[in-house]
């Protein structure tokens, strides 16, 4: 089945090909026609330039920087209505509409931005296939950019997004700490950069690390809630996109980039990474950027301290873009190297163990506009990386080595035909997995997938403007081809075949410019991992024997979310309601302990070994919940914002989901006058005692931060300084949503100061 979709994808492709070239082609001797550039510039109310504006064209898939006189141009266009969406660190969104004729002088465009003290979401790219403003998607979102990102900026992606309503962090230390949407994380979760998978290991296991660095950042976006229709197999919970200028899309007038640094207390040491990006002629640019981060072991809550965490990555990315008027295309590579240690009970088997590792990885984009109608853009992918790790015993040896190769691609079409708006796309997978050594949890596998996808949105009214209806349908077939091997533990595995259908309907309503309420069903689902089908042995850095089920099926997910979402200079705010229905949920139960023979010692003697055993098993499941968060201005300069989510999750024939986040409340004030700003926040969290096993109940808690924050324009750059005090109470306390029974950070001091020119 797999050869026949792929076949088809095939075929699907070089029908979307033909079909564009039919459609656009020109005779030979005719000359296409392209439109005058657009050249602008972004002011404030009172005319002043501003510098560092990121101008969206939505059309095109496209963003460039405003230079030093706050001006931009727009060369690689066709004739047309293009919709410039503008975003900037103080400042509402702003947006304007432009009409290009075929030929003439330049199109001449200012576009006015207006301060404000609120932390408005800019046009989000992960969401849906056509780029979108907030207030026209149907699901739930999340943004960090600017003072925001600065505010909540984390040893880790997953810390950063802690404090959003409806994300937690599955927390194993400040390295082996990942996202947690909706009480869904690992396998369920899929984090991309730039809209590339990560390549690494991190969802497979509570002590693997995510390879992204949070202050390399420019923004976060993430999508709570099922994504399958974009993102195919690991987005059956939801999406977090962390984006970067890896491959420029335009050409900048001037060099551009962003240098930036991080101090904590309660890991002591810091980070620093810079970017920039260089015009090369008129139709070329380069970008490079470079960090690293080195902290020590945790301080927890109380006064303690939790050994073996400390953490060190170093990475680095170059990428060239080319654009034309018909062609924006580039390439880029880049490298991640990591190690970090694992806390542990003092005196226990897994003590000492520490993981250390690196990703390399190529990307390349071609994207090619056609016209305003029929198939208005082709976009090809492409990426390879190869991801390697070790898992290294306190003794020094190498307990286990983990290769991980993967390769992806993937072609998308915009499409335009009469009234509606969408894209069609393929897109494949390949990952091939290698454990080596004594203790390897699984044979080896290949995994391959292939989809095709198909969204449109429809106008329901005479405006365009008015409510929409948006559809979407999937279809791919996964397989996992486990590699033979003369190891007992392995004796039963066997190649696994899935395929299924996905698909989403939403409506989206707007009530006012700036409210919209919307709602959505969706369909979802989640192949089995290599781990969950095959393992048969003691995970050593977990402390725990696994045994996998070779005959699981698929996890099938049934939802519906409503979302009601408000943004202006004066308010900021949404709230969703939830409920899924997952067929065949996957987890790991303890269903008791074994003994084992194991090399403890330095003079390899052999020693009985008590452990848990984890067996993965299926059954159905639910989860409902609520979340939203509102922040408005309610004096001059002065914000007030207050937050809560709570999601509960049982199996249908009755007992608790393991591992669900407890009910927050929150709230915050805040004094920005555009330069200088304070703030204070209040997050308390109930005991979640639903927990089935005793030692995963955690007692509530109640978290007590404060910020101050300075920025500065001088010319052409910005200069940003954010301190926080964080935990000032000292609590110690435990996330319910962590497999490592350890304590979470203590108090810390934390500094950001970021430098975009």
């Amino acid at each position: 089945m797999f050869r026949t979709l792929t076949r088809r994808a095939l075929v699907a492709l070089a029908a979307v090909v033909s079909a564009a070239g039919a459609a656009h082609a020109a005779p030979a001797s005719d000359s296409v026609e392209f439109a005058p550039p657009i050249v602008g510039v972004v002011r404030d109310a009172a005319g002043n330039p501003l510098p560092n504006a990121r101008i969206v064209i939505n059309e095109l898939n496209r963003s460039i920087l405003s230079g030093g006189d706050g001006g931009f141009v727009i060369r690689a266009i066709r004739p047309g209505t293009y919709h410039l969406d503008v975003t900037l660190l103080g400042y509402a969104p702003s947006h304007a509409v432009v009409t290009v004729p075929v030929e003439g002088p330049d199109v001449r465009v200012e576009i006015t931005m207006r301060p404000t003290v609120l932390s408005l979401e800019g046009i989000n790219v992960t969401a849906s296939p056509r780029s979108a403003d907030p207030l026209n998607i149907t699901q739930s979102t999340v943004e960090l950019s600017g003072k925001a990102l600065e505010r909540n900026m984390g040893t880790s992606v997953a810390q950063t997004l802690a404090s959003q309503p409806g994300l937690s962090t599955r927390y194993g230390g400040p390295a082996a700490s990942t996202p947690v949407i909706r009480g869904l994380s690992g396998e369920r979760v899929l984090v991309v950069q730039n809209g590339q998978r990560t390549g690494d290991l991190s969802s497979t296991s509570a002590d693997h690390a995510l390879s992204v660095d949070p202050l390399a950042a420019s923004r976060i976006e993430v999508v709570r809630g099922p994504a399958s229709l974009l993102y195919g197999n690991n987005a059956l919970g939801g999406v977090v996109n962390v984006i970067s200028t890896d491959i420029p899309t335009t050409i900048p007038g001037e060099a551009s980039g962003f240098v930036a640094a991080q101090g904590e207390s309660v890991n002591p040491g810091g980070a620093l990474t810079g970017e920039i990006t260089l015009p090369l002629g008129q139709t070329l640019a380069v970008s490079a950027r470079a960090g690293g981060r080195r902290v020590d072991d945790v301080h927890t809550g109380g006064g303690g301290r939790l050994d073996n965490t400390f953490y060190n990555n170093l990475y680095g990315t170059a990428g060239v873009g080319y654009v034309t008027e018909q062609v924006q295309g580039g390439v880029s590579v880049g490298g991640y190297t990591f190690d970090y240690g694992l806390p542990a009970a003092p005196g226990a088997e897994e003590a000492g163990v520490s993981i250390e590792g690196d990703r390399v990885d190529a990307n390349g984009r071609v994207t090619v506009t056609l016209g305003d109608r029929g198939f208005t853009t082709l976009r090809l992918d492409a990426n390879a990386q190869r991801y390697r790790h070790d898992e290294i015993e306190s003794s020094g040896e190498v307990g286990t080595r983990f290769l991980l190769d993967t390769q992806t691609g993937s072609l998308n079409a915009k499409t335009r035909f009469g009234r509606l708006d969408g894209a069609v796309g393929i897109s494949g997978l390949r990952k091939d997995y290698s454990p080596e050594g004594e203790e390897a949890l699984t044979p080896g596998a290949e995994s391959r997938t292939a989809g095709v996808f198909v969204y449109q949105e429809l106008p329901l009214g005479a405006d365009d403007d008015g409510a929409s209806l948006q559809a979407g349908a999937r279809y791919d077939v996964y397989q996992v081809r486990p590699e033979a091997s003369s190891d007992p533990r392995f004796a039963g595995v066997r190649e696994r075949e899935f395929s299924n259908v996905s698909g989403s309907l939403g409506l989206n309503v707007p009530v006012t410019d700036q409210l919209s309420a919307s709602v959505s069903v969706a369909q979802s689902f989640r192949a089995p991992t290599v781990e969950e089908l095959f393992s048969n042995a003691f995970h050593h850095a977990a402390g725990t024997y696994d045994i996998g089920d070779p005959d699981l099926e698929l996890e099938v997910n049934r939802g519906a979310e409503a979302v009601l979402r408000a943004q202006s200079e004066r308010i900021n705010a949404q709230v969703a309601a939830f409920y899924s229905r997952i067929d065949n949920f996957i987890t790991a139960e303890v269903v008791g302990d074994t003994t084992i023979e194991h090399e403890h010692d330095e003079e390899g003697e052999e020693h009985d070994l008590i452990v848990p055993v984890n067996r993965f098993r299926q059954d159905d499941a639910q989860l409902r919940g609520l979340e939203g968060q509102v922040e408005a201005v309610v004096g001059r300069n002065v914000v007030l914002g207050v937050m809560g989510d709570l999601v509960r999750g049982d199996f249908v024939d009755g007992g608790a989901l393991p591992f669900m986040p407890a009910a927050r409340v929150g709230g915050s004030a805040r004094w920005d006058d555009g330069t200088y700003s304070l703030g204070v926040e209040a997050r308390h969290a109930f005991a979640q005692e639903r927990a089935e096993v005793a030692a995963y109940r955690t007692d509530a808690y109640t978290l007590l931060n404060a910020n101050a924050g300075l920025s500065l324009r001088r010319g052409s750059r910005i200069h940003s300084i954010v301190l926080r005090a964080d935990n000032l109470l000292n609590q110690a306390y435990r996330e319910p949503t962590s497999r490592l029974l350890v304590l979470s950070p203590g108090r810390n001091l934390s500094l950001v100061y970021r430098i975009l020119f």
